[in-house]
This record gives C-alpha cells, structure tokens and sequence, in this order.
C-alpha cells in the first residue's frame, strides 16, 4: 500500500507558486484584452480552454489532497488560501470573458459549441459580484462539514474503526453484531450532529443571500438556473417523489419484510434494514469477495477484461499511474468519488475498501465515471463540452455496475454471484425512496420552509419524510435523535440538490442493462457513443444515443419496477 500511497501523493503534487492567483493572471489578462472577432472565436476559445484547465487541474488536486488529509491543518490552509485567493478572482475573470464572447458581433456558434454558447450566456446572467466572496465562505462553510465528518471516528467492542469500516457490520448475520455497530454509529453521529447543525445553519444563511443577490425568490430557483435544469421543473419533481412513494415504497416494504419473515424477526429494526445490501434471507454471512485494495483491482481488471478490451485498457492505465486510492484509514473523507485532472485528461477515484461486496459496486459506479472523463475528454477538446450535465453524468457510472453483473464468475461463485445480482437489484429498488426522501426535503427546505426555520423544523420534516418512504422500520423505543438527523447527509451539506439526478440515472442505467441483455455489443457502443458526447448534446439526446429515454414518470417508473422484480430471484420477487 505504501507505494501506491506514495503514487497518489505525487500525483497530487501541486507547486507552491500553481495555487496563487498570480500564476494565472497574466494569461487570463491577455484573453480579456485580446481583439476579437468572430472568425478568431475558435482559436481564442482553446487558449480560454487550456488555462482553465490548468486551473481546474490544480483545484482538483487541492481539494482531492486536502480529503486524503482531513486531520492535517498545512493541507487544509493551503487548499483554503487557494480557494480564498485564485477562486474569485478566476470566477471574476471568466465572467469578463463570457461578456467579451457575447458581445462580438455576427458570431454564431458552431453545432458543437452551441449549448455551451447558451450555458454561458444563462451564467452571465446570473453572475453577480456579491456572489463572488460569497461563494468563497460557502466553499468554506461546506469544508467545516469534510473537516468534522473526515475526522469522525467509531469506538466498537473497544476497537477505533473508521466509518465505513463500522459501516461494513452493519452487514453481519448476527442480528446483536448488527444492533451494536448500529448503536456505535449513532453515538458517533451524534457527537458531531451539533457541529454539524452549526454548519447547517450558516450554509442556509448563505444560500438564501446567494438567491437574494441574483434576485431570485428562493435557493431553489438559483439553484435550478446554476444547474441549468431546463429538461424538467419542481413539479416534475413533486411528480416523482409521489410516484416512489406509491409504485416503489410497497415493492420496498414488501421485499424487507419478506425477508424479515423468512429470517424469523419480529420487526424490522434501523439495524436491520440497509438500503445498500438488504439482509441475506438465509442469514449467511456477508460477501466478502477480496481482501485489501489491490486485491480489489485485480478482481475489476479481471471484470473489464471480460467485459471490453478498451476499458480494461483504462482501467490498467489507471491502476499504473496513480489514479486510485481506495485503502480506508484515519484521516480520509468518508465519501467515495471521481475527481478529474482535464490537462492529461485522468481521472482519478477516491474510495473507503473495507472488503466488502459493496466495494466491488461502488468500484464499478467510481470507474465507470473515469471512463466518462477519458472519452468525452478525448472526443471534446474545449473543457466546458467534457463530462455532461447532471442529469446524464450519473449512467456512466451506474450503468457500469450492470454491465459488469454478467461478467462476474471469476469473482464469485456460482451461489455468491447470485446474491450479489440480487443485492445489486435490490438495492435499485431499495434507493429510489431514499432519493426521493432526500430530493423532497431539499424542495422543503429551499422553497417552502420560513426564512427561520430552526433546526428542531430540519429534524421533524426528516422524521415526517422517513415514515412515509421507509415506514416499514419500526423505532420504537430508540432516540428519535438518531432517525431525526438522517439530513446530516453529505449531499445536502456539500452539493444541494443534486440527488434526484441518481435516480433518474438508475432508471436510465436500468435500461442499458436491459439492452445489453440483448445485444451486449451495440449497448457498449452505445454507451461509448453517449459519453464521447460529453456536455455538447443536450439531455434528452445523450439518454437517446445511450438507448433510453429521459423519463422519471409514474408509468415508467412502474414499467422498471415490473422488469427488475421479474429479474429478482424467484424468493425475491414480488
């Protein structure tokens, strides 16, 4: 481990003087005060592209640098200094050249770069100077929570784990093992939960100023312009938290208590339900495919070999120039990601392996990311056309846990590997009301709670949503604390609103499985074909070239619902 720890940290070296403004002032300054008019566009735009990519390059490897350390305070100054010092003033700089673009005369984008054209005039419009420091104390603010949660330790039968490493018994068959590291965990939790209220509290002061600024009503509707959602509305929203909550919560309810039932449990207890890998229905012990985080490459070179020759490819790359770091120990940010470093076109995943069999999904979901930074790098030279938007950028990864189900026999055998279909199934079925509870609280608390709303209102709207997307766990007797804080949640800290994206790109990834059961080739090719896109196709054409269509309605969710329990072990289906 030590000399692919030592591969990540020179990775991630970034040169004193690359994290000062002054490295890339001047060439910010000769874009601005460079003629331009339209036939120069393009040749301009490329130079605009490479600086910031050399800048967007350093900021990934701060802030990915500053993860691996939580517990360092000289990384976390340093990443803090960059985002106090270069962060404005570059926001402030490409404000002053997406004017400059805009306003040459008879310029008409290329087919190519016309979404973009239309992005930049959308964040034109929005830019305001107070947002500009603004947004530094919100970076700052959201780095409080990764600071307090990296940190966050669990003591269990007197041992020190980090939170994934107590996570993972959370999977034992031993219905006491599982009651204690739930217990554990909420002890933990709630040695930081005041912490992190306090966070909490100064993020919705600063993104209700953020709205007030652009003169929008609320932080939704800032948020929907920054996200550029124009696919879709709140109300189509609204439409989908209704349709999980009928089509999908009694699919979900069903198949808990079923095997609740089969394993002879009075009641369904929070240590009993985990939406990630439901309880094994004969109470076997937990997969345990690959011990260390080599041993986890090996196994998904293996898979991608089986799978298709071009990703294993990159995925070996990966593996050879220090792009992965997915070892769990004290000190590291307890999410698992995939950063991207646009001037080599590499990306990078950060993971917490603790040996499991969710491991070996979240690898999959992680690298299927990667695979989306390297092809649409490569197929879209200008920075802003690569990766896609939001509601798109989730089926590379998730699609990528399909794909790979049928080509897991080396890793598994024969009866493990069903049980890991299954899990894989059921957890579709399991995260779409987690989704749909998370993406309703943030509607709740961006557009309809009162300006001063307090944390007691966060903590009972929580409790209001849990009984209705996962009311099939009974409580009794526990500290309504524990369930009550379930909005402590890395997304609602560090990337508000973006969650309902994972459903729609579950549903979506859903569909290409379905496809490559058909015709595995042409679902590969157009998978590939949908990231080489990157972000210069809209939404509903990226879904298309992918094979499927961009829809999270009540019949199709219910469509999708009927195909994976037909997919569903016969014990399991409903």
């Amino acid at each position: 481990m030590t000399g692919t720890l030592d591969a990540v940290e020179h990775k991630l070296a970034v040169p004193p003087a690359a994290s000062q403004w002054s490295a890339y002032a001047p060439g910010f300054r000769a874009l601005l005060d460079e003629p331009l008019d339209a036939p120069a566009v393009p040749g301009w735009l490329t130079r605009w592209s490479e600086l910031s990519s050399t800048l967007a390059e350093v900021a990934g490897k701060l802030s990915t640098h500053a993860d691996l350390h939580t517990d360092q305070p000289d990384v976390q100054q340093r990443y803090q200094s960059f985002l106090a010092d270069v962060m404005p003033n570059a926001e402030r700089a490409d404000q002053a050249l997406r004017e400059k673009l805009l306003a040459v005369p008879g310029y008409t984008p290329a087919a190519d770069f016309a979404l973009t054209y239309r992005r930049f005039r959308d964040a034109a419009a929005l830019f305001r100077e107070a947002n500009v420091e603004l947004g530094v104390m919100h970076e700052q603010q959201k780095n409080r929570h990764s600071v307090i949660t990296g940190n966050q330790s669990v003591t269990l039968d007197g041992e020190a784990l980090t939170i994934p490493q107590a996570r993972q018994r959370l999977d034992s068959p031993d219905r006491a093992a599982r009651e204690s590291a739930w217990r554990a965990l909420s002890d933990s939790n709630l040695r930081v939960s005041a912490a992190l209220d306090e966070v909490m509290l100064d993020l919705l002061v600063t993104r209700r100023q953020l709205a007030r600024n652009a003169d929008e009503p609320d932080f939704r509707a800032y948020q929907w312009r920054a996200l550029d959602r124009v696919d879709y509305t709140p109300t189509d929203c609204r439409a989908f938290h209704e349709a999980v909550q009928v089509e999908v919560v009694p699919v979900l309810a069903g198949l808990v208590e079923q095997v609740a039932a089969q394993l002879e449990l009075d009641t369904v207890r929070p240590w009993d339900y985990n939406r990630n890998t439901l309880l094994d229905p004969e109470g076997r012990a937990p997969l345990i495919p690959f011990s260390g985080a080599e041993e986890l490459e090996d196994l998904a070179a293996d898979v991608f070999t089986k799978l298709d020759g071009d990703l294993a490819g990159r995925f070996a790359y990966m593996r050879g120039h220090g792009l992965l770091d997915l070892e769990s120990r004290p000190g590291k940010m307890t999410h698992a990601y995939c950063q991207y470093f646009p001037t080599r076109n590499e990306p990078f995943v950060l993971m917490n392996v603790v040996g499991s069999a969710e491991d070996v999904r979240v690898l999959f979901h992680e690298v299927g990311h990667a695979f989306h930074g390297f092809y649409s790098g490569e197929s879209q030279p200008l920075l802003w056309n690569r990766w896609s938007p939001t509601e798109f950028v989730e089926i590379p990864s998730m699609a990528m846990e399909f794909l790979t189900l049928d080509h897991l026999g080396g890793v598994f055998p024969t009866e493990a590997l069903a049980r890991y279909r299954t899990s894989q199934l059921q957890g579709v079925v399991a995260f779409l009301p987690w989704a749909a509870q998370m993406d309703a609280f943030q509607h709740w608390l961006y557009h309809d709670a009162p300006q001063g709303v307090d944390i007691a209102a966060l903590d009972a709207k929580w409790l209001e949503l849990d009984r209705v997307y996962h009311g099939f766990v009974n409580w009794d007797g526990l500290d309504e604390r524990v369930r009550a804080k379930g909005w402590q949640y890395y997304h609602i800290f560090q990337v508000p609103f973006y969650y309902i994206e994972y459903a729609m790109c579950y549903l979506a990834a859903v569909g290409v499985w379905r496809a490559a059961q058909a015709d595995e080739a042409a679902a590969l090719d157009g998978y590939k074909a949908a990231l080489r896109l990157g972000s210069a196709a809209s939404v509903p054409e990226l879904y298309r070239a992918a094979g499927v269509e961009f829809r999270f309605d009540r019949e199709y969710i219910r469509g999708l619902m009927t195909f994976l329990t037909g997919q569903l072990l016969p014990d399991a289906a409903t």
